[in-house]
């Protein structure tokens, strides 16, 4: 599967709704995954270079998508944890 880059950030954003989620691009092609509470603003988890070709399937998506939400709520109530 070919996913573009803004399909997979597209994609991660959407999977955290109703949190708020923002990918951005390194210039190393990694990603770098934001994810806060919709109501307070608190920032939940900080994913730091998450390599895009580990990305590029539904598989690949899901298993960070499941890995992060993990992460969260493991934390729920301490400092973000950042992610690699």
């Amino acid at each position: 599967m070919n996913l573009s880059p803004l399909e997979i950030q597209s994609i991660i954003e959407r999977s955290f709704l109703p949190s708020v989620c923002t990918c951005s691009m390194a210039p190393d092609q990694s990603l770098t995954i934001r994810v806060c509470d919709c109501m307070t603003g608190q920032v939940d988890l900080i994913a730091t270079h998450v390599p895009l070709w580990k990305l590029d399937t539904v598989h690949g998506i899901a298993t960070l998508v499941a890995e992060m939400r993990q992460q969260i709520e493991s934390h729920k109530g301490a400092q973000p944890p950042i992610y690699h």
